[in-house]
């Protein structure tokens, strides 16, 4: 391993443990916060979660060092057949939450409702994103290959929701850990075929909007929540959109990193 690989893979590690670190700070603070009540330990709670662990440590930094260090990645696709795309992705999305939409229907939970959540819940869904995929996924890829940099990735993202024991307490059980790591593999794998981050966000966000409403758990009020999620989600996808317009022509793909499928 070379020298700025290995210096690399430990920025990769402090990120994501500071980033753990603040998260699991968070969810104490609204712990204490609601045994108590005390509304300081609720404003310590967001400060922690939406003003440093997301825009910070998930977003920001992530997506510079990315750029910095030339790692792969790519927001839309470029060699891909976008109607295939869309069509694979919203047929896997259909299935995989198909129970989880039956549900919601009995419920019957207005689309104003299921409206808000939606928006609010992209701060849990989304803001993790560059950090997982664009930034730790690559950097283990170099060092580590394919498969086993999938394997680390999604044990680290199933392993994180251990820190939102407060915000996501299901995501403390076993059951749940295996199913998130099964996940995000399918993600990842999603993501490298599609040649868009923006796409393989978008579908993990409506699986778990819908797998949380389904529980019965709908944040349908505008609060502080929704928000902070409005300029969040606005700016990290309007960069998005903005850059893959900007490279549209000009930066070409590495085809090698990318996964294509052969029709014979």
């Amino acid at each position: 391993m070379e020298k700025r690989e290995k210096r690399q893979l430990i920025v990769v590690s402090v990120v994501f443990i500071l980033y753990v670190l603040i998260i699991l700070s968070a969810n104490i603070f609204m712990r204490l916060s609601e045994s108590d009540g005390n509304e300081t330990f609720e404003m310590i709670s967001g400060i922690l979660f939406g003003f440093i662990g997301i825009p910070i440590l998930s977003i920001i930094i992530p997506i510079w060092l990315s750029k910095k260090w030339r790692l792969d990645f790519s927001f839309w696709p470029k060699t891909k057949n976008l109607l295939l795309v869309i069509s694979v992705l919203a047929v896997f999305t259909i299935l995989v939450n198909f129970e989880s939409i039956k549900t919601i229907i009995q419920l019957k939970i207005s689309i104003k409702d299921f409206g808000i959540h939606y928006v609010s819940t992209l701060l849990f869904h989304v803001t993790y994103y560059p950090l997982f995929v664009l930034f730790i996924f690559p950097v283990l890829r170099k060092n580590f290959g394919l498969k086993l940099s999938l394997v680390i990735t999604a044990l680290a993202f199933a392993l994180y929701h251990l820190a939102q024991f407060h915000f996501y307490p299901a995501g403390t059980t076993l059951f749940v850990q295996i199913y998130l790591f099964s996940y995000f593999i399918a993600s990842l794998l999603f993501y490298l075929w599609s040649e868009s981050l923006i796409l393989a966000a978008l579908v993990h966000q409506t699986t778990g909007a819908l797998a949380v409403a389904a529980n019965g758990s709908i944040h349908s009020e505008i609060d502080f929540l929704f928000y902070l999620t409005i300029p969040i989600i606005v700016i990290l996808f309007g960069y998005m959109v903005i850059q893959a317009i900007k490279n549209k022509n000009r930066m070409e793909l590495n085809g090698n990193w990318w996964l294509k499928i052969y029709y014979e």
